[in-house]
């Protein structure tokens, strides 16, 4: 029997103006005020889901940064991998080579390798993996940007960040068009010890490899006495698919999921424009989750 429900934001949770809707924040509540236990598994940090809820407050259970990061149910931090920074000079230079934008994700704080003057514009740049199309302009004045800008540091040199030990837990990288960023995985995977995924056609993330969404549920739910075949995850991207290989007891694809997703997937719902989350939820809810495999539900 299901007991807990985990679920992505970005493309789950979260439309794709990156908001989540009155009803599926009303149907989440529904659901933990009849005993599931509600989590959110996202690529974001702690900060950005927080931010991305906005005043649609949750007390649930938090696996951020793909897995780098449990915090329970009151915020307490519980787990951080953060990554071998050994492996960051080649990170880097791959990066260069295919000109993609690297930010290095440490505890709240992003940090962009160059001049400071740069950073707004390469910012600009890398809003546009998350809000599509618009002008310079209309991206500055989107709350994801002013979140995005209030959270970066800039630093001089790959060799900065190695020398001050800073405590990265993720590398994200923004890259020109799906074929670079695709080529970028593959150059990714030659690298002993990292996870490779993505949320978005167009970007790359990092992490280390035991820092991965399926791994960090799965540690988390059993230090509390349940069992994987009591979880229920919902996702739709690459960074997702630790959590739809883990043997869960549901697993249930967006119809807006990527293909490898829906593949992977026990069930399929309605898009995360149609409240796809939700209708899952509110299925499960009424005992019918059971019953579907492999349908739009």
């Amino acid at each position: 029997m299901i007991k807990i429900i985990a679920a992505d934001m970005d493309g789950t949770l979260l439309n794709s103006k990156h908001t989540m809707s009155d009803y599926t924040y009303k149907t989440i509540l529904e659901a933990q005020n009849k005993g599931f236990r509600f989590m959110i598994a996202t690529g974001r940090d702690y900060p950005g889901a927080l931010g991305a809820l906005g005043s649609m407050s949750l007390d649930c259970d938090f696996v951020t940064g793909s897995g780098a990061e449990i915090r329970s149910d009151t915020g307490e931090l519980l787990q951080t991998i953060t990554m071998n920074p050994d492996c960051f000079q080649e990170i880097y230079d791959c990066c260069e080579k295919m000109g993609g934008a690297i930010r290095f994700c440490a505890n709240g704080t992003d940090y962009l390798i160059g001049e400071p003057e740069t950073i707004e514009e390469r910012l600009i740049a890398e809003s546009r993996v998350f809000l599509g199309e618009g002008t310079d302009e209309e991206i500055r004045n989107m709350e994801l940007f002013q979140q995005m800008k209030r959270r970066v540091r800039c630093i001089r040199s790959m060799e900065e960040v190695i020398r001050q030990n800073i405590p990265v837990y993720k590398v994200f990288i923004a890259a020109a068009d799906g074929e670079t960023a695709e080529r970028m995985r593959e150059e990714m995977k030659k690298i002993p010890g990292l996870a490779v995924a993505s949320s978005f056609y167009n970007n790359v993330e990092l992490t280390d490899e035991k820092a991965q969404k399926g791994i960090a549920i799965q540690t988390y739910i059993e230090s509390l006495g349940y069992k994987k075949e009591e979880v229920m995850v919902l996702g739709d991207s690459l960074n997702d698919f630790s959590m739809f290989t883990a043997g869960f007891g549901a697993a249930v694809a967006m119809a807006n999921a990527e293909p490898v997703i829906q593949e992977a997937a026990g069930f399929i719902t309605r898009s995360n424009d149609e409240d796809g989350a939700a209708y899952a939820i509110r299925l499960l809810m009424d005992g019918k989750l059971e019953r579907m495999k492999k349908c739009y539900m």
